[in-house]
């Protein structure tokens, strides 16, 4: 597929550790039909509108500690496919299962309540099928080493509130 007129695309730069991550990366189009569909939103600039492009590490907490690099891709072509012209040559980006993994740590760190984590997470808007759920807290568990007793337990809380296996 050829597209004739690219869109320039700011996109800060990423590598495998400094990565596109939570609702930015949930954004970009994947084959698994996960994720969200405001690539409009998240992506396409106009000269009164840059959106925000969150960078794990920077503008997240970092997992890169916990998950390696499980998950970063490079995310360069399927941009171009969208019709972006990235500025850069490599974009990394979380797959949708690392970017709300990255979202929930970064949460239940920083949020003082359940019913906020809870509101503010709602998985089944990006993950409906319950081997997606087993995948992302496949991940999750893995948080439980590094989170105090109290974030994990809202951590479990969470997984609970949205399980519907």
């Amino acid at each position: 597929m050829r597209i004739k007129n690219l869109i320039k695309c700011t996109v800060p730069k990423t590598n495998k550790e400094h990565y596109l991550t939570s609702i930015t990366a949930l954004n970009i189009p994947s084959d698994e039909g996960t994720g969200d569909w405001h690539f409009y939103d998240a992506f396409y600039e106009t000269a009164d509108f840059v959106p925000k492009k969150y960078v794990a590490g920077i503008d997240t907490l970092s997992t890169n500690e916990i998950l390696g690099d499980n998950g970063v891709y490079d995310a360069y072509s399927v941009l171009v496919e969208t019709g972006l012209q990235p500025i850069t040559d490599n974009v990394y980006a979380a797959d949708h299962y690392r970017a709300v993994a990255d979202m929930v740590f970064d949460l239940v760190r920083k949020v003082s309540t359940q019913r906020e984590l809870n509101m503010l997470i709602i998985l089944d808007d990006w993950l409906t099928e319950p081997e997606e759920k087993e995948r992302l807290f496949s991940l999750t568990d893995q948080f439980r080493g590094v989170l105090t007793k109290k974030e994990y337990q809202r951590l479990e809380s969470w997984k609970t509130s949205n399980w519907k296996g």
